[in-house]
């Protein structure tokens, strides 16, 4: 038995209508879960880095309850390691959001400062993400109506 002549040109068409339905989805839900997850403007990721710095600031009171050198270096090293975590959401938080700069700047301060320097603000900027108020801790730009006596050049 032979095939049609034109098989291989209804065979592309078949392939071009196939298409059409995935383009269509594509193109209509592609839009809407990217601005579904960019809804929040970084509150949800604020809180995910919050949930590793709970983390952390627990197991930084165990090492400094342990008994032993190796309990307090191990639970010290995850500490560490739940405020590295804590930081990549911070940052993508902040990008989201600059109104989570406070707390991804704390955060990098972890590398410089025990961790005890850094629980209280840490405590205190979780508590802001969770409970966002209507006010922005952000202050929107100055102009030159706003800028405070002495700012400008005395000219």
């Amino acid at each position: 038995m032979t095939k049609p002549v034109d098989a291989p040109a209804t065979r592309t068409r078949q392939l071009r209508a196939a298409r059409i339905p995935v383009l269509a989805v594509a193109l209509t839900a592609g839009p809407a879960l990217l601005l579904g997850g960019c809804s929040n403007g970084g509150a949800a990721l604020a809180q995910a880095a919050c949930v590793h710095i709970y983390a952390s600031i627990h197991l930084y009171t165990e090492a400094e309850h342990a008994t032993s050198t190796a309990a307090v270096r191990a639970k010290v090293g995850r500490a560490t390691s739940e405020l590295d975590q804590a930081l990549q959401l911070a940052a993508q938080a902040n990008s989201a959001n600059p109104a989570f700069n406070p707390l991804m700047t704390t955060l990098q301060e972890a590398g410089r400062t025990s961790e005890s320097n850094l629980i209280a603000a840490l405590r205190a900027q979780c508590e802001a993400a969770h409970n966002p108020t209507s006010q922005s801790p952000v202050p929107g730009p100055t102009t030159a109506g706003t800028a405070p006596a002495g700012a400008g050049s005395s000219g």
